[in-house]
């Protein structure tokens, strides 16, 4: 999604999660229509970030609860639904990033979607970065879910470095989801190979297009493709098939 307005109500808030979520949707039509069965989007990319004039690009972010707050949704909720529907219509595996609200916490989160149109796994950012500890409550855990490519570990942007989360993933995952939002003075690049290599998994990363560095990276840490440059694009990669049909659908959480 593009930059984001600051704005003081969820009415305000939801014009911009609705243009969000198509502009999304046509990205995910383009990768399906090519062959694409597990889509990743950005860190909050329903959200996107907000332009705040008196800081740098880089560290443009939510600086408070009360700005977060308009953009928070429940987990089943208005997002979920629609992404559902596409997941369902396209037959594909999708991870969204949104800001949760449960009981009165904030949660940076990232949900994968399943071809049948339901929610496989949500994953809540266990390793919050800077501001991110004023408003967002962290994650506690790793998460996964099946596909026909294997297991899938989720990841939020700065989890990538986060010994505690890779460690849960080492061995036992076939891919590793990053939905991440990471700064251009700082490419996360060499994170992203260190983490396939670390944990034996194929590195789906997928940042903000104001940002560079997008791609695939193999459990060698051998590239498959790579969008360093800032702008919209759409990164592919392969996964050989892991299981059968009869038992992909179901996921194996942890939250």
């Amino acid at each position: 999604p593009p930059v984001t307005e600051l704005v003081k109500t969820r009415a305000e808030a939801q014009i911009t999660l609705g243009r969000n979520r198509e502009l999304l949707s046509e990205q995910i039509k383009i990768a399906a229509a090519k062959g694409a069965k597990i889509i990743i989007t950005s860190e909050m990319s329903v959200v996107g970030y907000p332009d705040i004039p008196e800081l740098p690009s880089d560290e443009d972010n939510f600086q408070t609860r009360e700005q977060v707050a308009p953009w928070t949704e429940p987990i089943p909720g208005t997002t979920t639904k629609y992404f559902g529907s596409l997941a369902k219509s396209l037959g594909v595996y999708l991870q969204i990033g949104l800001i949760e609200e449960s009981e009165t916490k904030f949660y940076n989160v990232a949900v994968a979607i399943g071809p049948e149109g339901k929610i496989l796994a949500k994953h809540r950012k266990v390793s919050l970065f800077h501001l991110e500890e004023v408003y967002y409550t962290p994650g506690t855990s790793g998460t996964t879910y099946k596909t026909p490519a294997g297991i899938i570990g989720m990841m939020i942007c700065a989890d990538v470095y986060d010994y505690s989360v890779l460690a849960q993933y080492r061995g036992n995952t076939d891919a590793l989801a990053l939905s991440t939002s990471w700064a251009e003075q700082n490419t996360g690049w060499t994170w992203f190979k260190a983490a396939a290599r670390q944990t034996g998994a194929t590195m789906l990363a997928s940042n903000q297009p104001y940002f560079p560095d997008s791609g695939v990276v193999d459990s060698r840490g051998k590239v498959q493709s790579h969008i360093r440059q800032t702008t919209e694009g759409i990164a592919y990669g392969y996964l050989p098939l892991k299981a059968t049909s009869s038992n992909t659908n179901s996921a194996s959480p942890k939250k």
